[in-house]
């Protein structure tokens, strides 16, 4: 660019947040991940309904995560490619239905199957939107992105209560009623799209296949922090309830610790976000992994109600890094923005979710209360991974990392 030539502003700096589409993208990502908390709360039942163990539902969590997680980055990068909102409005229905309907599953490989097919549409789902949260960003993109994740775990934190609900009122087959909310964020999302912007060719043409050779190192370090973290999260939001049913509390119990850790882990990714914007992405990676290692110790060791409380500061500060990370992957790779979010929030799940058979495994054989304290040294080397972070995630990327 020449030096009297003043920078352009991009369209959606000019404009900011686009308020109501980026509303409209929140509430279908809530509904999305809303139902992908209804099976942990329930697992109790459904394994006293077919005659599961522990490892087999484990084993059936591993599967649906490996559906979710493995095909992202071919959604991504297809989403990148060939961008349209079909991507988006294609999924709602698939999800609700087969996330809804595993109460009318009668085996092992059934639930597995209804699992496995809701988990494929929430993988083109999440690139596709991720992608969409960044064209309405303005400038605020850790914010934005911030708020995007949290409605995910808001979601996710209102799932078990709704399952609950439906299927004290209902029984499991009833679960299915929740495909109503299905429909109403597919409405959302068509009724509301967002104003049309200009495509980032500049980033995209800088950067290539879509980031440099700096960039795709500092994103090798930012998947492996972000896969330790969520094997840390992952395990959590599965085994919750089976931990507190082990210690002879009621299905209500651990329903009410998985909403406790999510909610509070909507408003930790909202927090961490906005801070990311003033101090940089790296320092709000650090402190994440720093104040987690404590507070899940003190969770294990706690008892009675300390035990609950202690959920709600631990999910703040576990999830403060979840939108955090994906922001950073973005301009890492500019031109990237369905892939970079992919490979964050399904590429390394994938990795994550294959360890819930071992821990579902070694709680069969050792107690939850041993397999849990596992989570403790990935925690521990999350924290000296992301201390070798480059710069100060925002800071290092308009520098040309």
């Amino acid at each position: 660019m020449k030096a009297d030539a003043p920078p352009q502003k991009k369209p959606e700096d000019r404009e900011g947040i686009q308020k109501v589409p980026f509303a409209a993208l929140v509430f279908a990502h809530a509904v999305n991940d809303m139902s992908s908390g209804f099976f942990a709360p329930l697992a109790p039942l459904v394994a006293a309904k077919l005659g599961l163990s522990l490892t087999m539902i484990g084993t059936i969590m591993a599967i649906r995560s490996v559906f979710n997680s493995v095909p992202q980055p071919l959604f991504g990068w297809l989403i990148d490619r060939y961008p349209g909102r079909w991507w988006l409005l294609s999924t709602p229905l698939v999800v609700g239905f087969f996330r809804s309907g595993f109460g009318l599953a009668t085996g092992f490989w059934g639930l597995t199957g209804m699992l496995s097919v809701a988990a494929f549409g929430g993988a083109c789902f999440h690139p596709a939107a991720a992608a969409r949260a960044r064209e309405l960003s303005g400038t605020r993109r850790g914010l934005v992105m911030a708020t995007y994740v949290a409605a995910g775990r808001i979601g996710q934190s209102a799932g078990p209560i709704i399952a609950l609900a439906l299927v004290s009122w209902f029984g499991l087959e009833g679960l299915v009623a929740a495909t109503g909310f299905y429909g109403l964020s597919m409405a959302a999302l068509y009724y509301f799209p967002p104003r049309p912007q200009e495509r980032e060719e500049a980033p995209r043409a800088a950067a290539g296949s879509g980031g440099s050779r700096e960039g795709w190192g500092a994103m090798a370090f930012l998947y492996g922090i972000s896969i330790l973290r969520n094997t840390v999260t992952i395990n959590l939001y599965a085994f919750l309830p089976l931990y507190f049913a082990a210690r002879g509390e009621s299905l209500w119990t651990g329903g009410t610790a998985l909403t406790f850790i999510l909610v509070s882990g909507g408003a930790g990714s909202v927090a961490g976000g906005w801070l990311s914007d003033l101090m940089g992405r790296k320092k709000v990676i650090v402190l994440s992994a720093l104040a987690s290692f404590p507070l899940l110790l003190a969770f294990l060791q706690a008892g009675g109600i300390g035990k609950l409380l202690l959920i709600l500061p631990l999910g703040l500060v576990l999830h403060a890094s979840m939108g955090v990370s994906v922001a950073y992957a973005q301009e890492l790779l500019p031109g990237r923005p369905a892939l970079a979010a992919s490979l964050l929030q399904g590429g390394n799940w994938f990795v994550s979710g294959l360890t819930l058979t071992a821990t579902g495994a070694l709680g069969d054989y050792f107690g939850l209360q041993a397999a849990l304290h596992v989570l403790l040294i990935l925690l521990f080397a999350e924290f000296f991974l992301a201390l070798l972070l480059p710069g100060t995630g925002r800071r290092i990327v308009s520098e040309g990392v």
